[in-house]
């Protein structure tokens, strides 16, 4: 790991025109976009986006919800919709994506809620309208991949 400190002397010799190849030679970065990497989070975040942060952030649901839709929709990298979002790590997009797909992306997770009869059953329309267009989501996605999979098979079975 690097400190803010050593990643903001790299961006500012990278931006003064050294190679990223001399810089990683000098500062031993093994990665070829870490640089990249690093100007980008600098672009979005300022000085916070090169702090080494440990804490985790908490996102919501329907925020994750709506990552993953925006990304569908726009045909979008997971690099870009992790820029759109202001997200600091585009693999927590990833991840949030193999977990609805899996089934594992739950709403309240890792929560501990303690719920009243009362709040269990005052399950607002809303709630259920999310939980709804997930289902039609998970749906339209798995259809989707499903054809694409007999495609390929059909490619295969053809004689060249």
């Amino acid at each position: 790991m690097f400190s803010a400190k050593i990643k903001k002397q790299v961006l500012s010799e990278y931006l003064q025109g050294t190679s990223s190849l001399l810089l990683m030679k000098k500062y031993g970065i093994k990665g070829s976009a870490t640089i990249y990497q690093w100007l980008n989070l600098f672009k979005i975040f300022g000085d916070q986006g090169l702090e080494n942060c440990r804490r985790k952030t908490f996102y919501d649901y329907s925020f994750k919800i709506k990552v993953i839709k925006w990304r569908q929709e726009h045909h979008a990298s997971y690099p870009a919709t992790a820029t759109h979002f202001r997200l600091k790590q585009p693999m927590i997009v990833w991840d949030w994506e193999r977990k609805l797909i899996e089934g594992r992306l739950k709403p309240y997770k890792g929560r501990s809620l303690k719920m009243t009869d009362k709040s269990k059953q005052s399950k607002t329309l809303k709630q259920l309208q999310e939980e709804n267009e997930l289902l039609r989501f998970r749906v339209a996605y798995l259809e989707k991949l499903e054809a694409l999979a007999q495609k390929k098979s059909q490619t295969k079975k053809k004689p060249s």
